[in-house]
């Protein structure tokens, strides 16, 4: 048989396969080979032993003295690897370790400072705090009690000790930089391990008491204003920014007649319940204030404006953990996703989507901010059961103004897709008014409507409907007086203040919104549809000194992070000039089916009290010619907004 060999391919070699070329037994062969030498090297020190007449130990001796010497060095190489790694990661390492011993937070943050001093001062003072505390759950805490439910009407305290053990300042940040001159805040990381000794009469059969508390937060407190005379201090406010982290209760029953009232008061006497106590007294919005001089009144310091408002998108989640089981347990199911949304004391829940690991809600959100910084936003999902839910994870987003996935966090897997929206609470009714009068008509809050109600019998004592148009007409849109009630005595009246702010919204410009210009072509060659922002002209300014402006893409109806292009910022300008390029993957058929979403935006952060939109362009392709290309200065607008001429 003869062969013919051309283009450089080796013969093929008749072996019970065709296939197989003479390559592949070579390389069959090497390995026997190999496979064979090594068995010989194994099982020579067997037959050498064998053959000198030495005992088996001798063999077992050698293969333990080398398994302890492979074992070395790989414990060798890791500890190098760690060490090498520790050296290019200290500072990640670090902190890691701290988190994982609780360590306090002046170790973990460089602008968090240690507070000894603070703490031998609240120990000292801690017998006196306890006077005041008694006089705080008496008159404050006692009726709120009474109020949350009618099986605790007559809830009384009969013995309010604060214990030996003062609260521990672990760690203490002071803001002066970011802030007005006339004030100086303070965060206090409290760790609060308490032996109180509280009883209360519940009802005259049922003695209740509390033995053991503890808690963990922190505490903001607000020095102002700052005056030049004694105290130097006009003013000290406290609350913490959010709920406490960890909070844990030991109650005590002292006495009870077993019935089915003692059910009830249980469920009401709750850890979660006292801790709703502890938020409506101390949780922001609301705040415990003393006034030190009698310029500095209460209402001003509990009741300061807010400083902006946060819009919440809640899309959807993603590949999710099934909580779900079936078969007592050996058949995985689904879970019922709802998400919670908490910024201090104010708290949203989502609708419950039923057997998915895929939510989809599409829900949105808004929460007022009172501190920024300071508060942020605590988003948590849950499995609903029949009994308790099941937790499946969460997440801390803060300025995000596009739709992004956020990893969710103590759990093994599962993400969330979110968008964050700043908006900025403005003050001019004359630079706000056609603004103002679009908010008021498209929103349905033509009326503040109050309502006067007696607690116990659920009756009107009086009504109270205030146009909110009236605010525009006034100074700064506020109103501090006495209204006549309706629905009332003659001379019925309530003392209100009603402030009106408006946010979604541009300040009144005289002309355009301003101009963008781009160039659209597409590349046939490399199939790419390509976008060039040149320049932007005459933009909305956002402050004083211009606009920190970039440009954000999106080719519709791709809008997630990854299909986004995105430009530099250019500071302090209403007229940035980019000269950036930005490539689409899509077919020529494909781009003239799609629209071209263009924004220019304020990067400005969360705290700041400026506009984050400037203007906007859908630029639909269907009509152009993409292989010539073309350059256009496009005029920029905002939905739902109107330019004045």
């Amino acid at each position: 048989m003869s062969a013919a060999v051309s283009g450089g391919q080796e013969p093929s070699i008749s072996t019970g396969n065709p296939g197989l070329s003479a390559k592949d037994v070579n390389q069959l062969v090497m390995e026997f080979m190999m496979f064979m030498m090594r068995a010989i090297v194994l099982c020579y020190p067997v037959y050498l032993t064998g053959s000198l007449g030495l005992s088996i130990s001798w063999i077992l001796l050698s293969m333990l003295m080398w398994t302890m010497w492979k074992n070395n060095r790989r414990w060798k190489d890791q500890r190098i690897d760690t060490a090498i790694d520790f050296l290019e990661n200290e500072k990640d390492v670090i902190s890691t370790e701290l988190k994982a011993m609780n360590m306090p937070a002046w170790i973990h943050f460089a602008d968090v400072e240690k507070a000894a001093w603070i703490n031998k001062i609240l120990q000292q003072a801690w017998p006196f705090f306890g006077m005041y505390m008694e006089k705080l759950l008496i008159e404050n805490i006692q009726p709120s009690v009474r109020s949350s439910s009618p099986h605790l009407k007559t809830f009384t305290f009969t013995k309010v000790h604060m214990g030996q053990k003062a609260p521990t300042i672990t760690g203490v940040r002071v803001y002066t930089h970011e802030l007005e001159t006339r004030e100086v805040i303070l965060d206090f990381n409290i760790t609060y391990e308490a032996d109180v000794d509280i009883d209360a009469d519940v009802k005259p059969a049922i003695k209740v008491g509390v033995k053991g508390l503890q808690l963990q937060g922190m505490l903001r407190v607000i020095l102002e204003p700052l005056i030049g005379q004694a105290p130097l201090v006009g003013g000290v406010t406290m609350f913490f920014i959010r709920r406490p982290v960890s909070m844990d209760i030991t109650c005590n029953c002292v006495s009870w007649h077993a019935n089915l009232n003692l059910c009830l008061l249980s469920s009401h006497l709750s850890e979660s319940a006292i801790v709703d106590i502890i938020a409506s007294l101390m949780v922001l919005p609301n705040r415990m204030c003393f006034p030190l001089i009698d310029q500095v009144k209460v209402d001003q310091m509990k009741f300061p404006l807010p400083r902006g408002v946060v819009r919440v998108h809640v899309l959807e989640a993603r590949d999710l953990v099934a909580k779900d089981t079936y078969m007592m347990g050996l058949v995985k199911g689904k879970s019922d996703p709802y998400t919670v949304l908490r910024v201090g004391n104010q708290q949203f829940k989502t609708k419950t989507i039923k057997e998915t690991l895929n939510p989809r809600w599409k829900e949105v959100y808004e929460f007022v901010i009172h501190e920024a910084p300071g508060q942020e936003l605590e988003v948590k999902l849950y499995d609903e059961d029949t009994d308790a839910d099941d937790f499946l994870g969460s997440c801390s987003p803060t300025s995000v103004f596009e739709f992004q996935w956020f990893t969710l966090e103590d759990i093994e897997t599962g993400q969330i897709h979110m968008k964050l929206q700043w908006f900025s609470l403005h003050t001019n009714p004359a630079l706000l008014q056609e603004v103002s009068l679009y908010f008021l008509h498209y929103n349905s809050v033509d009326d503040l409507d109050t309502v006067l109600d007696e607690h116990e019998k659920k009756s009107s004592l009086g009504k109270l409907t205030l146009p909110l148009v009236r605010l525009l007409n006034v100074s700064d849109m506020t109103m501090d007086q006495r209204f006549l009630l309706e629905r009332s005595g003659a001379n019925s009246q309530i003392k209100m203040k009603a402030v009106l702010r408006v946010s979604e919204a541009i300040l009144n410009h005289q002309g355009s919104f301003g101009q963008i210009q781009l160039t659209l072509r597409y590349a046939t060659l490399r199939k790419r549809l390509i976008v060039i922002v040149s320049s932007c002209k005459d933009l909305f300014s956002c402050s004083e000194r211009g606009s920190d402006t970039y440009v954000r893409m999106y080719l519709l109806p791709d809008q997630t992070w990854k299909h986004r292009k995105r430009t530099s910022v250019k500071k302090k300008t209403v007229n940035p000039v980019f000269n950036e390029t930005f490539e689409f993957a899509v077919s020529m058929e494909e781009a003239r089916t799609r629209k071209l979403d263009v924004a220019v935006k304020n990067n400005k952060m969360l705290h700041k009290r400026e506009r984050k939109e400037i203007g906007m362009v859908l630029i639909d392709m269907s009509e152009m010619d993409l292989i010539k290309g073309f350059t256009e200065m496009y005029e920029l607008t905002l939905p739902g907004l109107k330019k004045t001429n």
